[in-house]
């Protein structure tokens, strides 16, 4: 009488367990069983061989040395504030009141008009921090055909031989069609000028221009020659076109 025989498979594989250990960590598990007929030793130690996958990665963090700029963290150049330019002057509110006025033509009083200014210059305050206007340096409307006989003369006496100014002037002038009004600021920079006058000067005049709002013409000066000759703002206003300025002829 033959005995029956129970074959076993020669390698059964149990599906793999996963288990999470507080997501950090990712355990496999594979359990192999060999045959019935294999050293019971030997199948133990296979059955509890695990494979572990470490997915938690670590970084570490770089003390930063003072002084030493991050790659990861490019330092951002100081940004400077409409009003306080390379130089750091401010414009004093006087300024542009003044402008302001000279802009607007509104209807006003013969009174009135007379006060208004065909010309100013400003300069720097004493301490060089503050573009002011400069005390006495101004030709009012009502002065015209009084103490004044060419406005334009008489704004290029205010200008110093030796030094740096910014101006306005309300230009009049007439073309073959219409007689004009124009503002014109006046950037004046004089070779006699000090060198450390014009640097700052010039690196304050952007300081200035963005308080002056809709001037159509600006205009820098480096000499006599060039402001006395009174065709060089003609050609300003207008080039050609422009046939007398402030009722004088061109």
């Amino acid at each position: 009488m033959r005995m029956s025989e129970t074959v076993f498979p020669a390698n059964p594989v149990t599906a793999p367990a996963r288990h999470n250990y507080s997501g950090r960590y990712a355990l496999s598990s594979l359990s192999l069983s060999l045959s019935l007929s294999l050293p019971l030793g030997r199948s133990l130690a296979l059955t509890h061989t695990h494979i572990h996958t470490h997915t938690h990665t670590h970084t570490h963090s770089r003390i930063a040395v003072p002084g030493e700029i991050s790659r990861n963290h490019p330092q951002t150049p100081p940004t400077r504030s409409p009003d306080n330019m390379a130089s750091g002057v401010t414009v004093n509110e006087e300024v542009i009141r003044v402008f302001n006025d000279m802009k607007v033509r509104k209807s006003s009083s013969s009174d009135e008009v007379k006060k208004r200014k065909k010309a100013v210059l400003f300069c720097l305050s004493d301490d060089k921090k503050k573009i002011i206007v400069e005390e006495g340096k101004q030709i009012l409307v009502g002065d015209i055909g009084e103490s004044v006989d060419d406005p334009y003369a008489c704004f290029v006496k205010l200008l110093p031989l030796n030094d740096c100014r910014y101006g306005l002037y309300d230009a009049t002038y007439e073309t073959n069609e219409s007689k004009k009004e124009d503002l014109v600021f006046v950037f004046w920079a004089p070779e006699g000028a000090p060198l450390k006058s014009k640097m700052i000067y010039a690196s304050s005049k952007d300081a200035i221009k963005k308080k002056f709002t809709g001037i159509k013409h600006e205009w820098q000066v480096n000499g006599l020659d060039d402001i006395q000759d009174r065709t060089t703002l003609a050609d300003k206003l207008g080039g050609n076109v422009v046939v007398s300025l402030e009722g004088r002829p061109l």
